[in-house]
């Protein structure tokens, strides 16, 4: 927590007590410096170690995980650091802090945003500076005038470009661009001002790497390795192709479970290094890195790491937020900065108590069932958290509901009266297939009585599904229990503690998960019936239709309208059984938008295919009032088939579910 200092009337004839006053205000006021709070007491450290040792095999087992590996730092020193289950499941090695090489997946997003905070200390980079100023193989559109995309946007993840990650690991690893030519092919739209709202984006710091690059004249691994990884002791840890091959770190690849046992993760290679991908470390190494970020004479820059970790952007002015690449939090009444790491087969949890001088940091080597790794990091955070700093009575500052006054419940009526809704991600992609997530896990929102609310999808934790809300200012509300608030922004989008790296946008009527769901199971069932129906009727014999050309015989476009219909349902069906085929497995699922899926491709494949029937059986419908195909009945019957087709594909172009953004790579 950082100190504020406060004025008061000092009098003049006591100069001694001036002297010393003005003393205390430079001690409080020097950067690094946190003030003492002699009500706050530091964290106790006795029972951690037994606390994991207990805590993390159980994760491995009931999450089958194959193994993690645990550091805890405290005062410039490791004083906890031990590995669990195994490294490599098919050949029993073990877990170890110093030797097994995992990926840090966008963890490794801290390692650029020292690297670009390094130049900014050096004049080498501006953070509130137009990035077109310096980049010379492309540039970004000016989509919004006045608006320039800036450093200090990349960093915070309020740069406003489109989230779209679709083949980025579908490299061979002789054939792996440059950063340079990656940035310029991966270039996505911008789709709102920067600064306007923070929503998780990679792009942003793969641009941000390449300014890296840029600035220093280096290739961005060579920069970091130089000026990030050396200066903080992390001997084992390589950034980008190719990994240097040494006797004492091991490489794992991370594991998903599947019915035949452990299988091997993919998407790790990638030229998106400064976002996550294609960075290996240690344990170890990322304890030395918590302790390079906590030293107030840091070898990474003394500047560097405050900069990382205090508040530089909220979409709530009285909500934390984000750091560069550190997420600002609350835990356990205390001020904690975070970050995650997160990619196939592979997760990361590190958080900082910067006032104290501690660090966690845990990395799981597999998914685990349900992905049990992603939530577990963030449970065993919380963990330790809570037994270095609980009460001896077994509270927590802060973990209980603030009191509201009866102003505050009036105007937090209206609040809740105001936002209950429907609500997306504003990281929801526009361009690709992905955001099909708003559509089966959108955000809603519904008022619960005087000053409530209940909300549904803002969950951190993966068992609690519905969350309550009471208001503490018209436009705040705090968890019931605490832990965790929820603020209102100026343009009606939420923004919540539990998410800081995270905004949520209102939804129109029109852009309802409900209606679009209903649209689609009523569309889905007429579609399969015809599919069902018409070589039925075919089978037993039965005409399609009563109006028959001069030869005897239904007319040529009756026919084809029927064969069309029972296309339409084909779609239908192959589409749901690639869907179901590709949701199936919620590990292999986090995989696919990065190295593609032969039963996605088809899926959409199959949806571009209705695209092109539905307007055809539009004609035809059409065609048969005009010319009589058919009886009313089985017209009105065709018009319904007609319609289901073409409001399946109106949904489907909503969530981008048509066509084929990636090739037929596993």
């Amino acid at each position: 927590m950082r100190t504020q200092s406060y004025h008061q009337e000092i009098p003049r004839r006591r100069p001694l007590v001036l002297l010393l006053a003005l003393a205390a205000v430079a001690m409080l006021c020097a950067p690094g410096v946190a003030a003492a709070d002699p009500g706050r007491r530091g964290p106790e450290l006795e029972g951690v170690g037994p606390l994991l040792d207990e805590l993390v095999p159980s994760q491995l087992a009931e999450g089958q995980i194959p193994g993690a590996v645990v550091t805890v730092v405290a005062e410039g020193e490791t004083v906890f650091s031990s590995g669990y289950g195994e490294a490599d499941p098919h050949a029993h090695t073990a877990m170890d802090p110093d030797r097994t090489g995992v990926y840090t997946g966008s963890i490794a997003k801290l390692f650029t945003a020292t690297a670009v905070l390094q130049l900014v200390e050096q004049g080498e980079l501006d953070l509130h500076a137009d990035v077109n100023q310096y980049l010379t193989d492309l540039e970004i559109p000016e989509t919004y005038p006045g608006h320039p995309v800036t450093l200090h946007h990349l960093l915070t993840y309020s740069a406003g470009f489109d989230d779209d990650v679709d083949g980025w690991s579908q490299w061979d690893r002789q054939e792996l661009p440059s950063l340079k030519e990656f940035t310029a092919h991966e270039l996505p739209s911008r789709v709102r001002p920067p600064g306007e709202l923070v929503a998780y984006n990679n792009f942003d710091y793969v641009l941000a790497g390449r300014l890296v690059e840029i600035a220093s004249g280096q290739d961005f691994s060579e920069y970091v390795a130089e000026h990030v990884l050396e200066p903080a002791g992390m001997t084992h840890t390589s950034v980008g192709q190719p990994h240097p091959t040494d006797e004492v770190t091991t490489v794992v690849p991370g594991y998903r479970p599947t019915e035949d046992g452990q299988t091997r993760a993919g998407a790790q290679l990638s030229p998106a290094t400064p976002a996550g991908p294609d960075v290996v470390t240690t344990g170890a190494d990322m304890g030395r890195f918590m302790i390079a970020q906590l030293d107030a004479d840091s070898p990474l820059g003394a500047d560097v790491p405050p900069a990382m970790q205090d508040r530089q952007l909220s979409a709530h002015p009285d909500l934390p937020g984000m750091g560069y690449a550190w997420e600002q939090r609350s835990m356990h009444g205390q001020q904690v900065v975070t970050k995650d790491g997160d990619q196939p087969g592979t997760h990361h949890n590190m958080a900082l108590l910067p006032q104290h001088g501690l660090g966690i940091h845990v990395a799981y080597t597999g998914d685990g069932t349900d992905q049990a790794a992603f939530w577990g990091g963030k449970e065993l955070v919380r963990a330790v958290v809570a037994e270095a700093f609980e009460d001896g009575d077994g509270a927590s500052p802060g973990d209980s509901t603030p009191p509201g006054d009866a102003a505050a419940a009036t105007s937090g009526q209206e609040a809740a009266d105001a936002i209950a809704g429907t609500y997306r991600s504003a990281r929801t992609s526009h361009a690709n297939f992905t955001k099909v997530s708003s559509l089966t896990a959108p955000v809603t929102v519904e008022a619960d009585g005087p000053g409530r609310i209940t909300t549904v999808g803002l969950s951190d934790d993966p068992d609690v599904t519905a969350q309550t809300w009471v208001a503490t200012a018209p436009d705040r509300f705090v968890l019931e229990g605490g832990g965790a608030e929820l603020g209102v922004t100026g343009s009606g989008d939420l923004v919540t503690t539990q998410m800081p790296s995270s905004s949520f946008e209102p939804l129109a009527w029109y852009q309802s998960p409900a209606l679009h769901l209903a649209v689609l199971a009523a569309a889905a069932a007429v579609l399969l019936a015809a599919f069902v129906v018409l070589p039925v009727r075919l089978v037993v014999g039965r005409r399609g239709g009563r109006v028959t050309s001069p030869a005897g015989t239904p007319p040529v476009g009756a026919r084809i309208a029927q064969v069309l219909a029972w296309i339409a349902g084909l779609c239908t069906v192959v589409f749901a059984v690639g869907f179901v085929i590709v949701t199936a497995d919620a590990n292999l699922l986090a995989q696919i938008p990065l190295t593609g899926s032969p039963a996605l491709s088809i899926a959409l494949n199959t949806m571009s295919v209705l695209a092109l029937v539905a307007p055809a059986m539009l004609v035809l419908a059409i065609l048969a009032w005009v010319r009589g195909w058919w009886t009313p009945p089985e017209r009105l019957l065709y018009g319904v088939v007609t319609v289901s087709a073409c409001a399946f594909v109106a949904v489907a172009v909503f969530y981008r579910l048509i066509g084929v953004p990636l090739t037929l790579t596993v």
